[in-house]
């Protein structure tokens, strides 16, 4: 069923028409990629769009630091999309609550992981990214890296929470997998919690992309065309971003790997930072923590299902289907978690060889 988010309402559409001057909105239709936002690409009379429409959290000040962000990495030629400004000179619109930005389209086609210049094009991309961003001020609201936030006693109890909450709609064998699975969380909580309190001197702080994935890049042949997708920046751990994008990047591409599912193609995490490189230094003690930083980005992820889960829950009780994904989106995260505290020996050695 559609929801007013992942349509354009009349009235809605009527207002953007009249805030933006690019002609008549011929045709419009929702991007295939989109969690946290939805956008739409628009063919208007002068040229084709991407219309982003924010979600609810987002603010004021957010929207003009992303902006901000964009014109200071388009003026020092990074492949930034060009924002297309209101008729009132403006740089975003907002109309009932929520935040519009309008960019031109950067024509090219999608990352593709066979092809070989993707992967390095990738890795330089974000290694010129983070030179790029030295110079660049945090945000004035200064937000906390998120997974500083999270690894917290009050988000571990969010693991108790949803297990009690999952008893009401599993059976013993399935409560039995599910307390398994919570207890080695917990654990991993506090060796990476105290793990990444010790990392942190050696840590560089910067504006983060925060979602340098295959969905952010736009390549015209081998060439990194486009980088979009700045709606996460944020001051942040640079080192953080990079296992965000090795973990994005480095999947192994044989679907008959015994760690398709679960684990890292440690030569691909080797050519994406060796290309990394060719732009921004990378000094061995922050390579050392990537796999701290791997399985600390993992936990994250449960963590922040968890608290979205229970906030749901809090709201309208949520169903058996809806206790049984969220139980399944955690045993399966446990297993990659794992599987990254088993291999944190041999991905180091690759990464510092």
């Amino acid at each position: 069923m559609a929801t007013t988010r992942s349509l354009l309402p009349a009235e809605v559409l009527d207002r953007l028409r009249e805030i933006y001057d690019i002609g008549t909105w011929d045709v419009w239709g929702r991007t295939p990629k989109g969690g946290a936002n939805v956008s739409f690409f628009v063919s208007a009379s002068s040229g084709r769009h991407v219309l982003r429409c924010s979600a609810p959290q987002k603010s004021a000040e957010s929207m003009a630091f992303e902006v901000e962000l964009i014109a200071y990495l388009r003026r020092r030629g990074y492949p930034a999309p060009e924002v297309i400004p209101t008729r009132l000179g403006q740089c975003y619109a907002e109309h009932a609550g929520t935040f519009y930005l309008l960019t031109a389209l950067i024509p090219g086609g999608p990352y593709d992981p066979q092809v070989a210049g993707h992967l390095a094009a990738a890795g330089h991309g974000l290694g010129l990214y983070h030179r790029l961003v030295r110079e660049f001020p945090p945000p004035r609201y200064a937000e906390p890296a998120a997974p500083l936030t999270l690894l917290s006693p009050e988000s571990r109890s969010r693991l108790a929470a949803v297990r009690a909450l999952a008893a009401r709609s599993l059976g013993a064998e399935e409560r039995g997998c599910l307390s398994e699975a919570c207890a080695y969380l917990d654990r991993q909580s506090q060796v990476l919690d105290s793990a990444l309190i010790e990392a942190t001197p050696v840590l560089s702080k910067l504006v983060i992309h925060g979602s340098y994935g295959k969905s952010a890049l736009v390549f015209g042949g081998d060439t990194l065309t486009g980088v979009v997708d700045y709606d996460r920046a944020t001051w942040g751990f640079r080192e953080m971003d990079l296992a965000y994008s090795l973990k994005a990047f480095c999947r192994p591409q044989d679907k008959g790997h015994e760690d398709y599912w679960v684990g890292l193609d440690l030569a691909r995490c080797c050519a994406f930072l060796a290309a990394y490189r060719e732009a921004e230094p990378l000094g061995q003690d922050a390579v050392q923590q990537l796999p701290l930083l791997l399985r600390t980005q993992r936990l994250h992820k449960i963590l922040n299902k968890c608290k979205n889960f229970l906030a749901k829950d809090a709201v309208v009780r949520q169903e058996d289907n809806d206790v049984r994904k969220i139980t399944k989106i955690i045993e399966h995260e446990t297993v990659r978690l794992r599987w990254l505290e088993r291999q944190s020996a041999q991905l180091l050695a690759a990464l510092l060889n």
